[in-house]
């Protein structure tokens, strides 16, 4: 069946670990007719969970996508994983995506990763329907879990569907759009309408009295109609939730039990009828002058898709999955990859139910969906037409907050160590793979100490490599407290010409941030400029020798103020060595200070953590810049605190609140650091240096 950019829904299922988005996956595509039964998660047969890790683990790792059909709708659904180790995955989901299904559940309400994919909801002002889930267990609450959305989050809440009793009571539910009930039955089984039960009807009245106003303000003349006559009609309810759903003023509530497939096909109707399509949206990009514009999705323009997630599989190779912005996408599409420069080789366009591939012919405007082998093909990269180009933009990916240094226990197996490493940062660009020049380490970088555990042990098992790890070095700084001068004559005799250069120079401290000014002052010719960039070179190497601990020196300004030459011994190479030596002897008298990084923390933990937290961030000689109630307990602490202190604040934090904390870090500035601290670092320096030596 061919479907228009119109006809298409596309939704990232979000929400925090273990509210069941997976299981409402499977039921949904069971209730859509794509599989003959919903698996459980703990089957390890799950669509989406289809991973040897996920299934070892049980629990979303990666991102899947997984399409139907329902009703005249094409359904193109992204499952994502549920804790923050894994939030590019979800990120990813976002980018791809025009509205969001929320997953809470009915026992536990909003959580803390609850909250923190709101924020970036809201960051995209992305529209969002809300289902609460697991309302058929033991202290779940429908009422409880609606009343905590709208405590914590300054939105419409809009009911659409309620439930016919909580926890061990739960029948079922109300469809307040349609009418009708849907009661609980075996799981295999599929939702059926029925009338009302009588005692509902008073409930029904006040929820859908909330449901009909709500829809009234998504539309004037509805809004004219209701006051008129006092409510609205099927399609008139429809019209005004899909209207304001659209531009993110409202937040319809679905509810159900996913585990016993009830209010499934509640769900579905709502998202075929109401969920916003790809129709019209925009994409920022930069056109081949790298001006910014907006391109609309639209079938009658050149093709043009992005990249929103990779992956490589054992027997398809490369996956590349894709969003259709402009055009058609088909096997016969030109590919031209602007980040390349070239063309890409044309290659066969799929959907995807979790990892069982479905060719299809094309890909309209708005779809999403997957090509194979192209193995030039990045993470982020845009796919157009050579007559056209454009480049979408970029994934806006959360920085690494864990860090290890790793490298192969045998030298043999270290370049097959890097190159498993590389692959694994192409299919996840939340996972850097980086050497420090500065500390000569292999470094890699994830949202979390589970993140890169799950990576390291699918290399350990299976490639049979023997990884190790240790916590890397800080990349220290070093910089200068106040001016000095000095000169330096280097004078060496050897057979034939020697070497001469004579430098006297004076150097400042610049405001922090500014690294490096050179500056020839010298007036009468004492030097000759063709030496300057020798001298050049010499400073800046003697800067990235340092002079404390062996880091860098930056925020120094050298001036040139004299020196001499000899007219057979000077050369480039003379003055270069000059100048190390002049920059030595002024750095003896410019009070030399370490430099630390300091990071921007934000923390989110349950309020009953606080303390703790606190506690601990005073003894990592953190400073509180002020915390948020976020509501329902959740708070937010801003903090600054050395990166030396962050190493493994992953494992500390997760000691602290019991797993459920989460944090986000990002470089911030740096700062000076005396003390014992600095004395340590100084001596550990020195220490590293004498045992390479």
């Amino acid at each position: 069946m061919s479907f228009t950019s119109a006809d298409i829904r596309n939704l990232a299922i979000v929400g925090h670990n273990g509210t069941g988005k997976t299981t409402l996956l499977e039921q949904i595509l069971y209730n859509g007719g794509v599989i003959p039964k919903a698996e459980g998660v703990d089957s390890g047969k799950s669509v989406s969970d289809f991973t040897d890790e996920e299934q070892e683990r049980g629990m979303s790792i990666h991102t899947s996508l997984a399409s139907l059909e329902w009703k005249g709708h094409q359904i193109n659904l992204l499952d994502t994983p549920g804790t923050a180790d894994f939030i590019g995955e979800v990120v990813c989901a976002f980018r791809a995506t025009e509205s969001a299904v929320m997953v809470v559940s009915g026992r536990s309400g909003v959580q803390i990763e609850t909250i923190k994919l709101w924020r970036r909801l809201n960051g995209r002002n992305m529209p969002r329907i809300v289902f609460i889930n697991e309302l058929d267990k033991e202290h779940s609450s429908f009422q409880k879990s609606f009343d905590d959305l709208k405590e914590k989050f300054e939105k419409t809440f809009v009911p659409v569907t309620i439930p016919i009793g909580d926890g061990t009571d739960f029948k079922g539910i109300v469809n307040l759009i349609e009418n009708k009930a849907y009661l609980i039955h075996e799981a295999a089984e599929k939702d059926e309408p029925i009338d009302i039960p009588a005692d509902m009807n008073a409930m029904v009245e006040e929820y859908r009295l909330q449901m009909i106003e709500s829809a009234a303000e998504g539309d004037d003349d509805l809004m004219e109609k209701y006051f008129a006559e006092g409510t609205l009609t099927e399609d008139e309810i429809r019209l005004g939730l899909r209207e304001g759903l659209r531009d993110n003023k409202i937040v319809p509530v679905l509810c159900g039990s996913a585990v016993h497939n009830n209010g499934i096909a509640s769900l579905l109707n709502f998202i075929a009828n109401n969920a916003p399509s790809p129709e019209h949206v925009n994409e920022k990009a930069d056109d081949a002058d790298g001006k910014e514009v907006e391109v609309e999705i639209n079938k009658e323009k050149p093709m043009s898709c992005m990249v929103f997630k990779t992956t490589i599989d054992q027997f398809s190779g490369k996956l590349s999955y894709v969003k259709v912005v402009t055009g058609e996408l088909n096997s016969d599409s030109e590919l031209y990859n602007p980040r390349e420069k070239r063309k890409e080789k044309g290659s066969k366009v799929y959907r995807a139910i979790g990892k069982k591939l479905i060719e299809v012919p094309e890909l309209t405007a708005g779809d999403i969906g997957i090509i194979t082998k192209l193995d030039g093909v990045r993470t982020n990269d845009t796919l157009c037409s050579s007559n056209e180009i454009l480049t979408y933009h970029k994934l806006a990916l959360p920085q690494p907050v864990f860090a290890l240094t790793v490298n192969a226990a045998s030298k043999k197996a270290e370049d097959k160590l890097n190159e498993f490493l590389h692959r694994a940062s192409e299919e996840d660009p939340t996972f850097d793979v980086s050497f420090n020049k500065e500390t000569k380490e292999s470094v890699i970088s994830g949202m979390g100490e589970l993140h890169i555990t799950i990576i390291l042990d699918k290399i350990r098992n299976k490639q049979k490599i023997e990884v190790e790890t240790k916590t890397p070095k800080v990349a220290y700084r070093e910089t200068i407290t106040k001016p000095a001068s000095a000169e330096y004559t280097h004078k060496k005799q050897t057979g034939g010409h020697g070497q001469y250069g004579k430098v006297a120079m004076e150097i400042k401290p610049l405001t922090r941030g500014e690294k490096f000014t050179f500056e020839n002052a010298i007036k009468g010719g004492s030097i000759s400029k063709g030496y300057m960039p020798g001298i050049e070179k010499g400073l800046i190497e003697g800067m990235e020798e340092g002079y404390l601990a062996h880091y860098p020196i930056v925020d120094l300004g050298a001036v040139i103020i004299d020196g001499k030459e000899h007219p057979v011994d000077s050369s480039e190479m003379a003055f270069k060595m000059a100048a190390k030596g002049a920059l030595r002897a002024c750095l003896e008298k410019a009070g030399v200070m370490l430099l630390e990084p300091i990071m921007k923390l934000r923390v989110f933990a349950d309020e009953q953590y606080l303390g703790d937290i606190l506690s601990d961030l005073s003894g990592k000689r953190g400073r509180v810049l002020g915390q948020e109630n976020l509501g329902g307990g959740i708070v937010e602490i801003d903090a600054e605190v050395p990166q030396a202190e962050m190493l493994r604040y992953a494992i500390d934090l997760r000691s602290i609140t019991s797993g459920t904390g989460s944090f986000e870090l990002d470089f911030d500035h740096y700062a000076t650091l005396t003390g014992k601290n600095a004395e340590q670092v100084i001596a550990e320096s020195k220490a590293m240096v004498t045992e390479e030596e």
